[in-house]
């Protein structure tokens, strides 16, 4: 085990009284407001990023003109949970200085909106809400779903929304380091597309996180030639600067994370946290996995160390009112949805922090979660760090990693530490195009005649830039991925899309029971019983009788836990329904799944993304899904295979360690399948492994 002492990170701020009333800032947010203030006074585009660590205000950064003007804006962040974080922190902010209103939308907030507004569909309640010009805080999907004009039925209304959307001149995009190369090409899209529309009013497209995004500031500095600037912020060791950041007792800890044995890790290491808990029998916990398997397991372990109500858990299976209650215990045991979702302060503070990290921006993102603020409790703040072996080797090796270390430091270290994951950067050459010209077209109509070449011209110039592909070839490479049935799935914001819808019957959520969750996963892991669609929808009703309180719930669930339908277009529905009793114990051997196609379904299309029929799923041991085999053999799907196992490509080709690729077994004439294993990708994961260099068999 490494230990290292993390030492605290200040800041010094500036004596002004023109930035947010009672506050003073730091020097990078003073730095910031002065450019946003510029780029409006003299009508530019500015692409500002914002690099400072976890904690060190971005939020208000990022919001600080708005508030003080009253313009609106946009804020989008690419978790729902940190959404709904941030809406409480900015209504309490906007609210002092009465200047706008704000309004969270992601998908269950609109569901709420449309019930509210009496409107029949999403869009229309968009619109609706957008024509308050509120300070409107959503993710990636929503703002891109409007871009790119995915949202459905009445044309107009699509080329309305754009409008709306593209008269907002002030844009926030949190969180930047998360986004993927599908999202950073869609977001440079916008960014350019808007300038070109119109370059002679002031924008401002803010992105901020801890870590940099190079690749994003050459999109848009060197490819698109727009006015970018990186303000970072600077620690001082003054004695009046402002901490930002305490200090951190950290305990590196090697685990063999790519066999998914970080919970192992965790039992090995445990006597750490007793021997805190020892001495601190008032600390707080919180522990960060990648698996919702890994953190009900790890949920267990604490559970056996502390009293059983005490700890809380926050993961994809958690309801609504299981997760508010598992912020507030002694110990919260969660996954990715609290990695950048919770501000641990106040009621929430904790003071052990314990985390799996397989990259190193997972590393930095999460350790960055306690420390960020003074506690109402003199204990002091630990971090216990699962890493890969090989990242272990490298640390111990460095002479220079003794036993104190700044924060600028430890980022160094690690990001020299870990391997870099596959980025995919060939998607933007092969398969960007075609969003752009999707969204180009309808950006077109929304213009009179003599202003469209115009319009065209410069939108065409930005695609070119970010794709080496001219109109005419994106429009040709647009028409033939309609022909091939392929060209919703490209353009939508899923991965491989499979979900069950089910009712959770272990007792151990007094919240709402109806979910809908990675069939995958449930495969795996779950004990359960299949029902018939029917059988599903009457249990709704029932929980609706009984429990009055959840007839919102009941109403969305019936809206969208609907079966999928065959079409490869339809990327919407769930694909079973289950009552869930169980989960297999992290003791036991869980199930190998995997899915079988026959052999003549595949001719003339390995190594492309294109369409498969007649695809079943396996699970050993057999499980009986009877229905969910029918639906799965019934669905047309939009699919990648290649002739390698699917660890190969993940280790041969470095793909980032949650990306989903599943084995494929071909299935000869005769029944029996061919001895050696395949791989296959859908949707959107699909794309981005088509995207790569693959030296195809002929």
């Amino acid at each position: 085990m490494i230990n290292v002492n993390i030492l605290p990170v200040a800041l010094d701020q500036v004596k002004t009284d023109e930035w947010l009333a009672g506050k003073h800032p730091y020097h990078y947010q003073w730095n910031a407001y002065k450019l946003i203030s510029e780029a409006f006074k003299s009508n530019q585009t500015l692409c500002l990023f914002l690099i400072t660590p976890t904690g060190s205000g971005k939020t208000l950064t990022s919001y600080a003109y708005s508030m003080n003007t009253g313009k609106p804006m946009f804020g989008v962040y690419p978790t729902n949970e940190l959404l709904a974080d941030q809406e409480r922190t900015l209504i309490e902010e906007y609210e002092k200085f009465g200047s706008n209103r704000v309004i969270r939308v992601d998908s269950k907030a609109l569901d709420q909106w449309q019930i509210d507004l009496e409107l029949k569909r999403h869009s229309q309640t968009l619109e609706t809400l957008l024509n308050y010009k509120p300070v409107l805080l959503t993710n990636p999907d929503i703002l891109f779903y409007v871009v790119f004009g995915l949202y459905p039925k009445i044309h107009s209304l699509r080329q309305r929304l754009w409008e709306l959307v593209g008269s907002y001149r002030l844009f926030a995009f949190d969180e930047f380091h998360l986004y993927n190369v599908k999202q950073q090409a869609d977001t440079a899209y916008f960014v350019g597309a808007s300038n070109a529309i119109n370059s002679n009013v002031g924008r401002v497209f803010i992105f901020a996180s801890a870590t940099p995004n190079l690749e994003m500031v050459n999109l848009l500095r060197d490819k698109l030639g727009l006015w970018v600037e990186v303000v970072e912020s600077h620690p001082s060791d003054s004695s009046n600067a402002r901490i930002i950041a305490h200090p951190v007792n950290l305990k590196l800890v090697p685990a063999e994370l790519s066999r998914w044995q970080g919970l192992q890790a965790l039992d090995e290491s445990f006597d750490q946290i007793e021997s805190f808990h020892k001495q601190y029998s008032d600390a707080r916990y919180v522990a960060i996995f990648d698996s919702v398997a890994a953190a009900i397991g790890a949920a267990k372990r604490f559970r056996n160390a502390f009293d059983f109500d005490l700890v809380g858990e926050v993961h994809g299976l958690s309801s609504t009112t299981m997760r508010q209650e598992a912020l507030v215990k002694k110990v919260t045991v969660g996954t990715s949805t609290i990695e950048v979702g919770v501000d641990f302060k106040n009621k929430f503070e904790k003071d052990f922090l314990t985390l799996e990290a397989r990259t190193s921006s997972q590393f930095i993102q999460r350790f960055g979660r306690i420390a960020r603020h003074h506690k109402s409790l003199s204990i002091p703040n630990e971090v216990l760090a699962l890493v890969p072996r090989y990242v272990y080797s490298f640390l111990a090796e460095k002479n220079q990693f003794n036993t104190t270390l700044t924060r600028d430091k430890l980022r160094e270290l690690i990001e020299e530490a870990y391997r870099k994951p596959q980025d995919f950067k060939g998607y933007l050459a092969k398969h960007a195009c075609i969003e752009m010209i999707e969204a180009t077209n309808l950006v077109l109509g929304m213009f009179q005649p003599d202003t469209q070449p115009r319009i065209k011209e410069e939108i065409t110039k930005v695609i070119e830039n970010l794709t080496g592909k001219n109109y005419s070839e994106a429009q040709t490479e647009r028409s033939k991925y309609e022909d091939e049935f392929i060209l919703k799935p490209l353009l939508t914001f899923r991965g491989n899309g499979f979900e069950a819808a089910i009712i959770d019957n272990r007792h151990e959520d007094i919240g709402f029971p109806v979910k809908r969750y990675n069939l995958i996963f449930l495969l795996r892991r779950g004990i359960f019983q299949e029902l018939e669609e029917k059988t599903f929808m009457a249990t709704l009703d029932n929980i609706e009788t009984e429990k009055s309180e959840w007839s919102y719930d009941v109403e969305r669930e019936k809206l969208f836990a609907k079966l999928i339908k065959s079409s490869p277009q339809e990327l919407l529905g769930v694909y079973s329904f289950f009552k869930l009793t169980g989960l297999i114990d992290d003791s036991e051997k869980t199930r190998q799944v995997w899915f079988e196609i026959p052999e003549e379904n595949i001719t003339g299309k390995v190594g492309k993304v294109t369409t498969f029929k007649d695809l079943e799923i396996k699970t050993n041991p057999r499980i009986p899904t009877r229905l969910l085999q029918r639906t799965i053999n019934r669905k047309n799907f939009v699919a990648w295979i290649i002739d390698s196992h699917p660890q190969a490509i993940k280790l041969g080709r470095a793909l980032p360690p949650l990306f989903e690729i599943y084995e494929l077994k071909i299935i000869q004439p005769g029944g029996r399948p061919r001895s050696q294993s395949w791989s296959i990708a859908f949707n959107q994961d699909a794309f981005f492994l088509d995207s790569l260099y693959w030296n195809l068999k002929k």
